[in-house]
């Protein structure tokens, strides 16, 4: 992860930054994939110190956090609605460690009209280190 000059690591071909709720952007900088189909949602950060537990791994609740937003952002690229979590289930399969370029992809799995049910997996590079799934209540549609 070479850094730019501002000591940044660089945007990966294929992302950008997004703004986002104050508390991602406050934890950030969490960057989305630009090609993405409906329903899923790539989300992207660098694990830098900020984001490590005392070991230098990436805190589990920084990863949650990740999931939580990769999940939510799929439900809202389908359906144009907002959502709160109801329910998350996270399976830590692998540490990550600082450095890494860590990648969570949410899905849209289903819904019914009042409920949406989503999944993430967490990986870096081809190695899968977390796996979540996610239940949402849909909240009101999004102006357009």
């Amino acid at each position: 992860m070479a850094a730019d000059a501002s000591g940044q690591p660089p945007i990966p071909d294929g992302f950008e930054q997004v703004a986002r709720a104050p508390f991602v952007n406050h934890v950030g900088p969490i960057l989305q994939a630009i090609d993405d189909p409906p329903g899923e949602v790539r989300l992207g950060i660098w694990v830098a110190p900020v984001h490590t537990n005392t070991l230098g791994l990436m805190h589990g609740g920084m990863i949650s956090t990740v999931i939580d937003s990769a999940m939510a952002r799929a439900l809202i690229s389908k359906l144009h609605r907002r959502s709160v979590t109801l329910k998350m289930s996270v399976e830590f399969l692998e540490a990550v460690k600082l450095g890494d370029w860590v990648v969570a992809t949410g899905r849209l799995d289903s819904h019914d009209g009042k409920v949406g049910f989503t999944s993430c997996e967490v990986r870096v590079g081809d190695a899968l280190k977390v796996r979540a799934s996610g239940v949402f209540r849909l909240l009101k549609p999004i102006s357009a």
